[in-house]
């Protein structure tokens, strides 16, 4: 096993502070057995049975909904939350601050009969993050590994301990942006963005590190940190999300709308749609049913659906009346969507 890096005295630590069950703000509690959900809006199209078919399962006809919310604060003392991940199997939650100290938050979820609770787990002091992914379960010895993005251009793999060991969180690796043999960034540029590959993706590394700094991509193999597998500038790009069934695939989202990329090429180049992609994209989605399809969210406050086999998308969302930010899938939820 690689050895851990050397961290500063100050540093070995990391804050580590256990707090006590986070204050509860005029919660509603969802009742035992039932489901959050949500139907997606009607689609002003003629093929709106298509997607409607999809996305709702035939055992909604069973259910009986109820939409009830859960609000907690949490306690940052600069005021400056800015990410929020949620662990792929286990109910845990890390919420990231812009701050100086104290400014990582893990709680888990717990739901019994009472209701749901939330609870706090642990801070922990890593300035002024900006992105957050959880790694993999399986990927490393433990299934707590976290990667933070910065504002500094560094990304941290976190090893976190479970709630009954006493030993501090520990950094595995640093993965640095900002060398200066590498492309020029302003100073001020944060990881903006960071997730972990799939299974999907046999072109690279086991859960192998995708980054943005700046207007920059950054492929990184996680066993080693002195240098990334690709890097590759994209003017305005703004986020990314990488696909889970199609090797090597990125769908990005800036203000040239949307467009994919192959990291597996040489040349790289962006593949765009030419119809009614000429607003910018705040955010993309692929789909977790559909390979070929993906979500965008777009300036002018609609929410496209595209299949990339086709040059146009096969349906718009209309209703929000500002500019919107982020766009998931789902199908239906039984915990709290924050």
């Amino acid at each position: 096993m690689e050895p851990l890096l050397a961290l500063r005295p100050a540093d070995d630590i990391l804050g580590y502070q256990p707090q006590p069950q986070l204050e509860r703000h005029n919660a509603l509690r969802r009742r035992d057995g039932e489901y959050l959900t949500k139907e997606l809006p009607k689609i002003n199209r003629k093929d709106e049975a298509w997607i409607r078919e999809l996305v709702k399962p035939p055992s909604l006809e069973n259910l009986k909904p109820q939409l009830t919310t859960e609000q907690w604060q949490v306690p940052d003392p600069s005021r400056h939350l800015t990410c929020i991940s949620s662990h792929q199997s286990l109910p845990l939650i890390a919420v990231g601050s812009g701050g100086h100290e104290k400014n990582l938050f893990i709680y888990e979820m717990t739901v019994s009969l009472g209701g749901s609770q939330f609870y706090h787990r642990q801070t922990v002091s890593l300035p002024h993050i900006y992105s957050l992914s959880w790694a993999p379960p399986g990927r490393f010895n433990s299934n707590t590994v976290i990667a933070s993005g910065h504002r500094n251009g560094v990304v941290h793999l976190v090893s976190l301990p479970d709630s009954a060991n006493p030993f501090p969180a520990r950094v595995l690796k640093r993965f640095n942006h900002a060398d200066p043999l590498r492309a020029s960034v302003s100073p001020i540029s944060r990881i903006s963005h960071l997730e972990f590959t799939s299974a999907g993706w046999t072109c690279v590394p086991d859960s192998s590190l995708v980054t943005l700094y700046g207007e920059s991509l950054y492929l990184w193999d996680v066993t080693r940190n002195d240098r990334p597998m690709m890097s590759q500038r994209v003017a305005t790009i703004s986020g990314f999300h990488a696909s889970p069934f199609r090797d090597g695939i990125l769908a990005l989202n800036g203000a040239f709308g949307i467009a994919l990329l192959d990291v597996r090429t040489k040349a790289r180049g962006l593949l765009r749609p030419k119809i009614a992609n000429h607003s910018e994209s705040t955010a993309v989605k692929w789909s977790p049913y559909n390979s070929n399809w993906v979500a965008s969210a777009h300036e002018d406050s609609k929410i496209r659906i595209w299949d990339i086999r086709a040059a146009q998308p096969f349906a718009e969302l209309y209703g929000h009346s500002d500019i919107i930010n982020t766009v998931s899938w789902y199908l239906y939820m039984d915990l709290v969507h924050f």
